[in-house]
């Protein structure tokens, strides 16, 4: 693919290992919406790489340069730490954000070395460019690398734009409820972009972000025209999919299923789980001894599926309604996916997922306990999760907030106007 870049914009994307596997789903997505634009040109710069690696489009640069200067050495880590020690960041966090613990000063120190890492590396790399004010530095993740980009924006003068997801914004989810260094950097970044309305009022209000930097402009999966059709009366289809770690509660929809059954002894229900993790063998094991016993229970561990054959699942099956149990999320592509399909959701209310479904119009919103009962009791819905309208509702949603098309023209043309 030929292009001209005679007047364009610059993008370096810091991305968390993409293109390599796995993780940062969305990105496959995002990534083809700037083969459109001929005055955009793409580099994308990964923090750390896999054995395996998606194929992205040629006319789309590969930099290496973060995990070819990676630390390897314990020494230089050390070395990082007391470099920081006389850096007013040091005293400034310690005193206003309360580092009072080993643990919050264990993630302390493993922050302000990686803060002080990033920064020696992108001094490094930007000291040979030239001309960088069509630049803007995109992070897929806001931290410790955003942070130190912040620091050099006036040095160099590119423009620096931040996604934010969860795990980067709450600090609940962290160990004692600790978020390292983020109070320090609200400022002298461009944008940040929050994938859900609640992220906004959070950042205002715990790190003291100006809301006119924040924007919301979600992220968004392809609709390929694929309506998944409900079963008959008598049978019943659950899918989920998720990696397989403690975060996801897969066991408790072994443990509804269970009791499902029994007081649904004249309905067959099927599970499905797309999704492999280090718990597979376990829970595996616990739907054997759960629920192969019972005669109108089918379920499957199908393993990991690409994206695209998540998409060919949907179209050759018939899926009632999806699942999520999740103790922690953001918004979750895999309920995207899902929605684009016609398919109901059972989800509870964490994250971004109070907005991705509106309860008992296109599924069913649980608490963030997700109890087992509760997970019964929405189950137990079956005829409103084979209902056309409840099916089409679900769908009218993502066309609304999720369709990728949408949201990443947008997203690009924003860009655009940074340095226009």
């Amino acid at each position: 693919m030929t292009r001209n870049f005679e007047h364009y914009l610059k993008i370096i994307l810091i991305s968390n290992s993409f293109p390599y596997l796995p993780g940062e789903q969305f990105l496959e997505t995002e990534v083809k919406y700037y083969l459109e634009h001929k005055d955009v040109e793409l580099t994308i710069m990964p923090l750390n790489s896999h054995n395996e690696k998606r194929e992205i489009d040629k006319s789309i640069k590969l930099d290496t340069y973060l995990i070819d200067n990676k630390i390897k050495s314990k020494l230089k880590k050390i070395f990082l730490f007391f470099k920081s020690i006389f850096s007013r960041l040091f005293f400034d966090e310690i005193v206003k954000n309360k580092v009072n613990s080993f643990s919050k000063f264990r993630h302390f120190t493993s922050a302000i070395s990686n803060y002080q890492y990033y920064y020696d590396l992108f001094d490094n790399y930007f000291q040979n460019k030239k001309d960088l004010s069509t630049t803007v530095v995109y992070t897929y993740w806001n931290d410790t690398f955003t942070y130190a980009l912040q620091s050099l924006k006036r040095k160099y003068g590119y423009k620096v734009v931040s996604r934010i997801h969860g795990y980067d914004i709450y600090k609940e989810r962290r160990i004692g409820n600790y978020m390292p260094l983020k109070i320090h950097f609200t400022e002298n970044i461009d944008k940040i972009y929050t994938i859900s309305e609640s992220a906004i009022e959070y950042l205002h209000k715990v790190y003291g972000f100006k809301k006119d930097i924040l924007q919301l402009l979600r992220l968004g999966v392809n609709d390929y025209g694929i309506i998944s059709k409900p079963n008959k009366s008598n049978l019943f289809h659950i899918v989920s999919c998720s990696f397989l770690t403690p975060v996801k509660r897969v066991d408790k929809i072994i443990n509804a299923l269970s009791v499902l059954s029994e007081q649904l002894t004249n309905i067959k229900l099927i599970w499905t789980h797309i999704g492999s993790g280090p718990l597979e063998k376990t829970l595996k094991d616990l739907a054997n001894e759960m629920l192969s016993q019972k005669e109108n229970v089918n379920f499957n561990f199908v393993g990991h599926l690409d994206n695209q054959d998540v998409y060919k699942f949907y179209k050759k099956n018939k899926v009632d309604v999806f699942i999520n149990v999740s103790e922690s999320e953001g918004v979750p592509v895999s309920i995207m996916e899902a929605m684009s399909c016609h398919i109901p959701i059972v989800a509870p209310n964490i994250g971004g997922i109070g907005e991705m479904v509106e309860d008992k119009e296109s599924g069913i919103l649980l608490s963030n306990k997700c109890e087992v009962k509760e997970l019964i009791d929405a189950l137990k819905n079956i005829q409103f999760f084979k209902s056309e309208a409840v099916r089409e509702k679900s769908y009218n949603i993502f066309l609304e907030k999720y369709n990728a098309k949408k949201n990443y023209k947008n997203f690009i043309e924003d860009l655009k106007s940074l340095v226009k």
